[in-house]
């Protein structure tokens, strides 16, 4: 009898720890189990459940990004923790806030997005805007997205670089529309979005294979901690420029970066 206790518990021992229920931290929830995609809605083309981890592969010959989708509901006021491994040259990310496009191609969602690209420190962690207005804040920057829609760098934060195919905890918090991304503990971007006609308030959260080389992408200890839906949306006043803040070239734009205007 004492011989099949210790093997039971030595067999026990030696399995994997993702092979256990993530067991979340205070105040959070788990929105992935583990163990299959119940609660989760995408292509089984892209993505699966491997050695308990949420995992998307594409093979390099995408035409569009392909997302899968939590189907616990919509968020608004939230934080997001989760550890995240990507190949070297894999691109992915966390989408939030998002809106599910069918009418864009399957399985598209648009919106907020904290980016996984390990090599390129100043994309991994960032805010882009997924089919929007694309990158927001690169990775080290503090932004204030003006009433128009326009992104002003005001402030920098250090940028370090966090291997691919390796283990990271990526963590979003998002605060009416106050926006931080964290990766391993390191702050990546502090954004403030004051357009009322170009941000979300709230929407889904989401995964992605991204178009270019082969990537496997995976995710486990999912966890998600809802915050009050009526925290106060920060207003033109309470993120004034300073006037050295560079406003942000959109993409594909050719303009110079100008100083923000001086206050009179």
């Amino acid at each position: 009898m004492l011989r099949s206790a210790l093997c039971l518990l030595l067999l026990s021992s030696s399995l994997p720890l993702s092979a256990a229920d993530p067991v979340p931290p205070d105040g959070f929830t788990a929105i992935f189990n583990g163990r299959d995609l119940t609660g989760w809605k995408g292509s089984d083309a892209y993505w699966s459940v491997e050695d308990g981890c949420l995992t998307g592969v594409a093979d390099g010959t995408l035409d569009y990004n392909r997302f899968i989708t939590w189907t616990g509901g919509k968020v608004k006021n939230f934080e997001l923790r989760v550890k995240v491994k990507v190949t070297p040259d894999g691109n992915s990310g966390l989408q939030y806030r998002g809106q599910e496009r069918p009418d864009l191609g399957d399985w598209v969602v648009t919106g907020y997005q904290c980016d996984v690209v390990p090599k390129r420190a100043d994309y991994n962690g960032m805010l882009y805007e997924e089919r929007g207005r694309r990158i927001l804040a690169h990775a080290g920057e503090k932004v204030v997205i003006d009433s128009q829609g326009q992104p002003w760098v005001v402030g920098k934060m250090p940028v370090k670089e966090f291997p691919g195919g390796e283990w990271h905890d990526y963590r979003i918090r998002v605060e009416g529309n106050h926006h931080r991304h964290w990766i391993d503990g390191v702050q990546t971007v502090d954004v403030m979005d004051l357009d009322e006609k170009g941000r979300a308030l709230e929407g889904v959260i989401a995964v992605q294979v991204h178009v270019g080389p082969p990537m496997k992408i995976q995710y486990q200890d999912f966890f998600l901690q809802h915050l009050p839906d009526d925290l106060p949306l920060l207003k033109t006043a309470d993120a004034p420029l300073p006037v050295d803040a560079i406003k942000v070239v959109p993409q594909g734009g050719g303009a110079k970066k100008k100083a923000a205007p001086k206050a009179s």
